[in-house]
């Protein structure tokens, strides 16, 4: 009798527990995830990518609201916001995350390198992990891989660009960045740090004269309208991070993480895709639109910023002259590995 009434005690409490599970609701969360650049880009489809396979993944318990446009601010209120856990995810780059890490300011300076293929190789190297990991010990931010974004080159409203001295006196919207601002100041440009989202009226209205940016932007924000040169000047590469909150990421499970890290690898492949071909899409464009194009000799560019530029940068930083040998020594053996065609997509 005794033996009866423990297994059924046994058996009621046994299916009061399998009633308990599968009353517990699932976890879920909602992300928010900001970028600066339009909806028609690469950056909105990398996004896109992300949220789809996502959804898919976690059986739509992870759910990703898309903020395009700077919606939630420029990149620097984005970075703070992830710091203290207002959003989860942003795209921003060097530029601007120097802010928070100086030594950054190496993946800034002007002709660092000559090709895509050379920062592309740098950021999925030793360079990159070096920044990655400086990055997350300041700042509790985590780096989940690179977009591919290129050079940023001069457009301007008032004339082509040939040569260094065609940029004298022009007021250009540079990103504000000390080794950004210095560089196009040695090319005697009136460097004008501004919001990105400010950029089209100010052109409009004439309160800067032209800026700098990858062909993508140049065409996808429609600045040709109103600045309708555009140079190939290369003058900097831009490393572009997909980031997301380090608590946010080490408070998800397991497999929710691992899931986020292909998802964002994936959606990260896509985006490089996307990229290649409009970029050539903008290239194209640029003549259909009328855009005066020119692909000035980089040697004159070049000679005005180095070494200036670098031993300003190597003063400014700590044990500086150190660390800019060995990025100008790993600058060096990538060139060597992968050859030195000037300006990446010219």
């Amino acid at each position: 009798m005794l033996a009866r009434i423990s297994r059924d005690v046994l058996l009621i409490g046994g299916l009061a527990f399998l009633a308990g599970c599968r009353a517990a609701p699932a976890e879920r969360w909602t992300v928010k995830f900001s970028h600066v650049y339009s909806a028609s880009t690469d950056y909105q489809r990398m996004a896109l990518r992300f949220r789809e396979l996502m959804l898919e993944r976690t059986g739509g318990r992870f759910q990703v609201v898309i903020y395009p446009s700077g919606q939630l601010g420029d990149e620097r209120i984005a970075f703070e916001q992830l710091e203290f856990g207002a959003q989860q995810m942003a795209i921003s780059g060097t530029p601007v995350l120097s802010g928070w890490v100086p030594e950054g300011q190496v993946f800034d300076l002007p002709y660092i390198f000559q090709t895509a293929e050379q920062g592309d190789s740098a950021l999925n190297g030793t360079l990159g992990r070096w920044w990655r990991d400086l990055l997350l010990e300041k700042t509790g931010v985590r780096v989940l891989g690179f977009l591919e974004y290129g050079f940023r080159h001069v457009y301007n409203r008032r004339r082509p660009i040939r040569t260094p001295g065609d940029l004298a006196g022009l007021k250009l919207r540079v990103l504000q960045n000390s080794t950004y601002l210095r560089a196009y100041d040695a090319l005697g440009v009136q460097a004008t740090p501004m919001a990105y989202g400010e950029v089209y009226s100010a052109l409009q209205q004439g309160v800067i004269d032209g800026g700098e940016a990858n062909v993508i932007g140049y065409m996808a924000d429609r600045f040709y309208e109103v600045a309708p040169n555009f140079s190939f000047t290369a003058v900097t590469y831009n490393p572009i991070a997909l980031l997301v909150g380090d608590r946010f990421y080490r408070s998800l499970p397991p497999d929710i993480r691992e899931a986020l890290d292909r998802s964002a690898a994936e959606a990260l492949e896509l985006q490089r895709a996307v990229a290649r071909e409009m970029q050539e899409g903008a290239i194209r464009q640029m003549a259909a639109a009328g855009v005066t194009v020119t692909r000035p000799d980089l040697a004159p560019f070049v000679s005005a910023v180095r070494p200036r530029v670098w031993d300003q940068l190597a003063r400014r930083l700590h044990d500086g002259p150190r660390l800019l040998e060995w990025v100008n020594r790993e600058a060096r053996r990538l060139q060597e590995r992968t050859g030195a065609r000037s300006g990446g997509e010219r």
